[in-house]
């Protein structure tokens, strides 16, 4: 009887482990896609002809 208590100790362990891991990786994979939507909206440079590099128009 008490390896089936601790087997049930262990697997309840590991199914919480799991759980938290899932539910970390979720938020990670949250912000990397906001900071990849954000690295997109940024402004576009390009070199002039003096090597300086300006933002480009839109217009």
């Amino acid at each position: 009887m008490p390896q089936l208590i601790a087997i049930g100790l262990i697997g309840g362990v590991v199914w919480y482990g799991y759980r938290a891991f899932k539910r970390e990786m979720d938020r990670i994979n949250k912000e990397t896609r906001a900071a990849e939507k954000k690295a997109k909206e940024q402004t576009v440079l390009k070199q002039d002809k003096d090597g300086v590099y300006r933002p480009i128009d839109d217009e």
